[in-house]
This record gives C-alpha cells, sequence and structure tokens, in this order.
C-alpha cells in the first residue's frame, strides 16, 4: 500500500508498512525511504509602478517542512499600472509572522508589524547560496500600540500568533480588521475559524496551513531554515491573497482543507509534544522507546481526523516518525521553541484539540490524554 499526495509537481508517494498497528521502530528499518517533491518559491517580479524593496530568500531543501504540501500554487494576476500596494496589518512578529511580513513587504505591500514590545527592525536570516549567511531587513512599520495604527484601514491582516494568544490580541483584531478585510489565521491546529468569529464574518476569513521551518531567535531576528507555504481552502480570498500579498508561490490551493489542516496536525502533534516535554531537538525521535510513542500519538490523531471527515493518507505516522528521526542536529519545533523561551504552550490547539474532538466523535485518545496535563504543567510553570 502506498500513500500518496499530490503536487504540481506530481505525487509524493510513502512507502506504507504492510503490518497495521506495528510501530516503525519496530518495523523493517531497511524499507526505502520516500523522497518528497519539494517546491522552489521564486522572489516575486517588482509591481509595475513599484520601488525596488528588499526580498527575503527563500531556502527549500528537502524535508518534511514540504513533504504533505498539496494543492496547485496559486498564479496571481499582475495588478493594473497604478494599482495602490496592499496594506497588510501582520498580527505577531515572531518565526511565522516574521517571514510573511518578509514575503508580503517583498512582494511591493505595506506591511505593518503589531507587536507587544517594540524593536528596532525586522530581519529575515537565510542560508546563501555559498552556505554563508544573508540578513535582509525588511521595510515595515513596526507598532506596539494598537492605537498608532492608520486609521484608513486594512486589506489584509495575518494573524500569526499562537491560538491560545488570540484574547490577548484582541485590541489588535479590533483595530485592524474593518468590513472589508480579509483575515488569514496563520495557525497550527484545526477549525480556524471558529477561533475569531468574534471578530470577522465567516466570508472575511481565510484559515491557513503553515509550513516552515524557521525560529525567532530574539526580538526582531527570524532564522529561517525551509519551508514557507501557505494551504488555503479554494475560497476567493485565496486568490486574492496571492495577488495582492504573497505573489511568490507561496499560497497552495487545496479543495479538502479539511485533510490539509488535519494532515499537519497529525504531523507536528508528536514532534512538539515529545520535544517539549523531554526538552530535546528532534533527534529524541531515534530513540526506538520515543519513536514508539510518537507513533502512538500520531495513529490516535489520525483516527480523530478520520471521525470528524478528514481523509488522512494511509501510512502517515510511520512516514512521519521514520522522516523525522532523519532531521539534522539541531532541527527542534515551535513548541520546544516556546518552552526554551519561557513562553506559554499551544498544547490546547494540539493536543488538546485531539481530546476534545475524540471525545466528541466517541474515539478513544489515551496516549493524547496522557501527555495533555504533563504539557499544561509546563505551561503552568511559565505563567507563574
Amino acid at each position: 500500500m502506498v500513500g500518496q499526495n499530490t503536487s504540481d509537481r506530481g505525487p509524493v508517494r510513502w512507502p506504507v508498512r504492510a503490518r497495521v498497528g506495528q510501530s516503525p521502530c519496530m518495523a523493517d528499518s531497511a524499507a526505502a525511504s520516500a523522497v518528497p517533491a519539494y517546491h522552489g518559491v521564486p522572489d516575486p517580479a517588482e509591481p509595475e509602478g513599484q520601488p525596488s524593496r528588499a526580498r527575503a530568500g527563500v531556502v527549500l531543501p528537502p524535508g518534511p517542512e514540504m513533504d504533505f504540501v498539496a494543492g496547485r500554487i496559486a498564479r496571481p494576476t499582475p495588478p493594473r499600472s497604478g494599482t495602490p500596494p496592499a496594506r497588510v496589518a501582520v498580527i505577531g512578529a515572531g518565526a511565522v509572522g516574521g517571514y510573511f511580513a518578509a514575503r508580503a513587504a517583498a512582494a511591493g505591500a505595506a506591511v505593518w508589524l503589531c507587536v507587544r514590545h517594540a524593536f528596532g527592525r525586522l530581519v529575515v536570516v537565510t542560508a546563501g547560496p555559498d552556505g554563508g549567511e544573508v540578513e535582509v531587513e525588511v521595510p515595515a512599520e513596526i507598532v506596539s500600540d494598537p492605537s498608532a495604527l492608520p486609521t484608513y484601514g486594512f486589506d489584509w491582516v495575518l494573524l500569526a500568533t499562537k491560538a491560545h494568544q488570540i484574547p490577548a490580541v484582541a485590541p489588535w483584531l479590533a483595530a485592524t480588521v474593518g468590513p472589508g478585510t480579509a483575515l488569514a489565521v496563520l495557525q497550527n491546529g484545526v477549525r480556524h475559524a471558529e477561533r475569531v468569529a468574534a471578530f470577522a464574518r465567516a466570508d472575511q476569513v481565510l484559515p491557513a496551513v503553515v509550513y516552515i521551518n524557521a525560529e525567532a531567535e530574539r526580538p526582531g531576528v527570524v532564522r529561517h531554515r525551509a519551508g514557507g507555504v501557505l494551504q488555503v481552502p479554494d475560497v476567493p480570498l485565496a486568490e486574492r491573497l496571492a495577488e495582492r500579498v504573497l505573489t511568490g508561490g507561496e499560497v497552495r490551493i487545496t479543495d479538502d482543507f479539511a485533510t490539509a489542516s488535519w494532515t499537519k496536525l497529525c504531523v507536528n502533534s508528536a514532534a512538539n509534544t515529545l520535544t517539549t516535554l523531554t526538552g530535546r531537538r528532534l533527534e529524541v525521535l531515534r530513540r526506538d522507546d520515543v519513536a514508539g510513542l510518537a507513533w502512538a500519538i500520531m495513529a490516535e490523531v489520525a483516527a480523530v481526523a478520520h471521525a470528524d471527515g478528514a481523509e488522512i493518507p494511509g501510512g502517515l505516522p510511520e512516514f512521519t516518525v521514520r522522516r523525522l528521526r532523519g532531521q539534522p542536529p539541531g532541527a527542534g519545533t515551535s513548541m520546544l521553541y516556546d518552552r526554551i523561551a519561557g513562553r506559554q504552550l499551544e498544547h490546547e490547539a494540539l493536543i488538546g484539540a485531539v481530546v476534545r474532538i475524540g471525545a466528541e466523535h466517541g474515539v478513544p485518545t489515551p496516549t493524547c490524554a496522557t501527555v495533555l496535563p504533563l504539557l499544561a504543567a509546563i505551561s503552568e510553570a511559565v505563567e507563574h
């Protein structure tokens, strides 16, 4: 049996273990590894009539960041001459917000970064073609007070906080989302639109699954390692995002967003949980016992996803464990980075969602239910 994930460059295929219920760490280690397709994102053409702006490079080596990206690449129509730049507010300037703020600015958008504590400038650090570091300063207005935002409104808001931080950024959402504003929710988990229902109509909201490997090293500095793609549903807002804000191929449109969001949750549920609990990077999954636990977590997520209507590819947990075990030294996860930095965790949007939605459908999730309070205890310690 072979799972398949389609893209513009053909199918991405991964082997599926023949013995159902057997964790990958106990199966034949000589099985062939999958070779996924990955997609370079070209720098966007300079919008006609717009001054040159700094461009943030995109580095996309093979890796799990791009294994599961499906859907067609949104190809934007060049704007008419004289079209003003899109006005974009990015709420949250961590790894995701900082990177996509850079991509929006590279496309010619006028970008405002909405942050809790102001810093001097935003810099995205990437690997150059010679292996050295490339630093790109992002042209953006950095604002730490909602009252300092312009009053003429925004075309787009990119919400790039963690899911549990939405109550804290409510003043920013109230100040930036107007009747004609589109709100893209760049967050982990599932059921994105429900989180922002108090701030925007359903037809204003574009949920997005983010595939990126990046880390906010300190305020104003984002290190981008790989990836940089948004999977979004096939709705009119998707084309608008690609035409006005992210014009370099970062937007991928999928016909089945529920499956896309559950697939991502399955992929990152175990990695985030186990790196955070152990305080170690992804190399911890090279332990057979930890890899077996990762498989058990993802098997439960896949079962809940199927009950919720998603069509998770067969063999996804096995494939993911094998890929994560082969990551280079130093590779980590967003939740681990939050723990290291002393920030609250987004466990409720990940493992917590699996437990809650599993209960809705009567699907048991004993492994997820066991690790959830451990994550909650770590996050609680940060709060105090």
